[in-house]
């Protein structure tokens, strides 16, 4: 009986830590972000970005979220990081950028 129980509480602990490790801070979307993609180039100098094969510029107000840090310098996009973004209502604007897992999937609905 007693077996038992330590493997039921040896589970329950591993699931509740595998849980909170994969949740996302506050600031990012609980609804889902508005688009996601790879980063296949970075120009900082001309405010370009290119997500899977289509260019966009950078708002002069950009706001890069990383999951340890609400704000974090544009510089540290690179080339191949997997990243959710949000754009002006224009399409081609990106006004914020969240820095995402390299095994993110995009779910549906988070």
């Amino acid at each position: 009986m007693f077996q038992i129980l330590r493997v039921v509480l040896v589970a329950t602990i591993l699931f509740v830590s595998v849980t909170a490790a994969s949740e996302y801070p506050d600031y990012y979307p609980q609804s889902g972000f508005q688009r996601t993609g790879t980063l296949d180039a970075v120009q900082l100098d001309r405010q370009l970005i290119v997500i899977n094969d289509l260019r966009y510029s950078l708002s002069n107000n950009l706001i890069v979220h990383s999951m340890s840090s609400y704000s974090v310098p544009a510089t540290r996009l690179r080339p191949g990081m997997t990243i959710g973004y949000s754009m002006a209502s224009n399409g081609r604007l990106i006004t914020r950028i969240w820095l995402l897992p390299r095994d993110y999937r995009s779910p549906e609905r988070r």
